[in-house]
This record gives C-alpha cells, structure tokens and sequence, in this order.
C-alpha cells in the first residue's frame, strides 16, 4: 500500500475496508469464475464476511437476500483456484498476500520475531494423504490437528504474521524453521533476535541457529536429574549444560529465573531457557525478553475471531481460510498505522480504542450487506392441507 495513498484520509469507512480487502485478494489469488452471473468480486466478498463473523458460507449467504449461494461460492472456489493451484504454490501466494500491506519501517530493517506453533482440532479422516494431519496432546475431543507455523513480527503498534507454513505429519521442526526464515529473508526483512517456543527445544535446532548471526532464546524442557539439578537456589544465574539426542549434544548457556510473587505464585520458581549469541541483557531480565513471543499467541487468538468455519476436508481450504484470517489481521492493523494514525515526531500515535478489531471485522460485514441486502423479516409458511382419499 503506497503511503501517500492515505496521507490525507481522515476518515475510514465501511466500503472503503471491503475495497481494500477484495482488491488484496484478487491481486493474490487467483480466482477464475466462469460465470454470467457473478464475478470474482461476489465470491470473495461471501467468503470475507464469513471469515469476519468466523461463521461458515453458509450462515453468511442465509442472512444476504441476494448474491451466491453457499454452494456457488463453494464451487468456484474449489474450480477456479483450489484444483488449478498446488498446496506448496498456495502457500506461496498466501504468503504474498500476507505481506501486501505492511506499516512502513519493516522491510529491509532487522526486528524481533517469534516463531510458534498452531494447532486447529481437526476431526475425522485425511482428506487423501495421512500426513496432512498432525499428531499432538489431546485437545477439544482429540488428538489430530492441521497445524500452521507462523513468523511473527514484535514491534510495537506493527505486529503482523509476515510468514505461514503448513506443517504436516513428516515435517521436522527444523525443515518448518528454516522455510519461516527463508521466507523472511525473501521479502527483505531481518532478524535481531529470535524467540521460539518450548516446541523446538532440541539439539539439531539448536546446532543450526549457533551458526545464524542473530541470536535466539528458546525455553528448556525440565526433565531428567540433570536439568533438575541446575534449578537450585533463589537466585538467577546461567550455567553451561549439555542438550543430549540419541545421536548429537551441544553445550549451551541455560538461564535459571527466580520469580517470587508472579502469577499469584509466592514460592521458588524456576524458569530455564537456552540462549543463543549473545543477547547483551542481565540473565533475570531473559524471561521477560523472551514474554514478547507471547504476542504470537495473542495473534492466533485474533485469527480465531475472524476465521471462516468449514467441515471440509480439503487442506488447501482450510489454510486459505487460515491465510485470509492472518491477512485481514494485518489489513486491520496496516490500516490503524497508516490511516488512522496521529504523525508526530517519535513514531505515530495510535488510539487503540478507536478502531478495534471487532469494528474492522463489523465494517466488512456491513458492506457486504449493503451490497447484498440483509434478511430482516421471515414468514411463516402456509398450513399444509391435508386430503383425505376416500
């Protein structure tokens, strides 16, 4: 998005967030629709609005009095980009999409970023190939999940998904690392510091990002009597110990936290994490370096609220609907820096209340109805009349 584009916008309105959104997709996506009736336009209005209510198509198109049907949207989406387009290609131009609107000051700086995991609960058999689905710890009623991997940008006021990968059942978490930070390194933008989650605490990861030039804080798994061992005293303090795999070990420094008095705790807690490079900050203040990651998790929460709900078993639909709920994040966010900001000298300044997500989300789905109509009066059926044969 140019920033003189809205340089001298004041005000944000309904069909001007749907505008931007429809054209970010259609831009990147494509979506062919072989019809004289609708165009890509209609389908992928149906299909924001429903990610906006975090509803299914077909709720959405019950409510519109005109516009497709579930089934038409449905259609052309599978027809017209799903089957033409490979899951890997998909993901590619999900990632473009991501990354079509930033605030500025992101691409060709280096920032801090936070890698994580998602896990969406999944239900029933693999659409075709056993590792499309991921195994974990039982969650809502089961154990198998499609899961997402995200790069996640730390930065006050800018925190966007800049990267999405789809994580199936034979993928390492290595492999899923370095596709994040190729990604990241394509569209220009560097690392100051790395934070991961306790996910991918193991030795190969932890050899690999000892060669990178930036460095990384990941929280230790406390298992066994050695790790135990260190988590002694009431002090903080950093040791050196030795992460041991079947085949690899690699010394590295581990941080030890006492807390007292966090989270409604009054006793010794101990918090370990491995650092990698240096991080140039005291050792208690790594726990609170590293609480910055949290900000990913808040961001899949967001991507919940404006996820589309479906039944389907295609794993290429489910991450478009993924890859459209990160996008209409960053859209939200893009939008309250560029436009909606205050310049001043030291960064803009952002009235957080003025323009919250859920209100981004409502200004999609109000346009959407304006356009279509809203269902606002039902009637009831005639009585069935009953003959009687004689």
């Amino acid at each position: 998005m140019p920033q003189s584009q809205y340089q001298e916008t004041v005000e944000l309105t309904c069909p001007e967030v749907l505008e931007l959104t429809i054209k970010t997709l259609m831009e990147h996506l494509d979506l062919i629709v072989e019809s004289n009736q609708y165009t890509q336009k209609d389908i992928w209005r149906v299909l924001a609005s429903a990610s906006a209510q975090a509803s299914t198509v077909e709720d959405t198109t019950r409510k519109l009095k005109d516009g497709p049907c579930a089934n038409t949207v449905r259609d052309h989406i599978k027809e017209g980009l799903l089957t033409k387009t490979k899951l890997e290609a998909l993901e590619d131009k999900i990632n473009q999409l991501l990354v079509a609107h930033m605030p500025s000051g992101i691409r060709g700086f280096h920032h801090r970023i936070a890698v994580d995991l998602v896990f969406l609960p999944y239900y029933g058999k693999p659409a075709q190939d056993p590792k499309e689905v991921r195994r974990s710890k039982a969650n809502k009623g089961t154990t198998c999940f499609h899961c997402y991997a995200t790069a996640y940008l730390i930065k006050k006021n800018k925190r966007v998904t800049l990267a999405l990968t789809y994580v199936q059942a034979d993928d390492t978490l290595l492999d899923v690392l370095k596709r994040l930070l190729a990604r990241l390194e394509k569209i220009g933008v560097g690392l100051s510091r790395l934070y991961l989650d306790r996910n991918f605490y193991a030795v190969e990861i932890i050899r690999f990002l000892k060669a990178q030039p930036f460095p990384s804080v990941i929280p230790a798994k406390v298992h066994g009597e050695r790790m135990r061992s260190l988590c002694q005293g009431r002090k903080s303090y950093q040791t050196t110990y030795t992460v041991v795999s079947p085949k690899h070990g690699s010394e590295e420094v581990i941080v030890c936290r006492y807390a007292k008095g966090k989270r409604g705790k009054h006793k010794v807690e101990h918090l370990p994490y491995v650092v990698i490079g240096d991080l140039s900050c005291p050792v208690p203040n790594v726990r609170k370096e590293h609480r910055g990651r949290f900000g990913v998790e808040s961001s899949y929460r967001m991507m919940n609220q404006a996820r589309a709900r479906t039944t389907c078993r295609d794993p290429k639909y489910r991450l478009l609907l993924v890859g459209l709920a990160l996008s209409l994040i960053n859209i939200w966010i893009t939008l309250r820096w560029q436009v909606l900001g205050v310049p001043r000298r030291g960064g803009r300044w952002i009235k957080i209340y003025l323009f919250p997500f859920s209100l981004f989300r409502d200004f999609i789905v109000e346009a959407v109805r304006a356009i279509y109509g809203f269902v606002s009066a039902v009637q009831r059926p005639p009585p069935v009349t009953r003959t009687i044969s004689s």
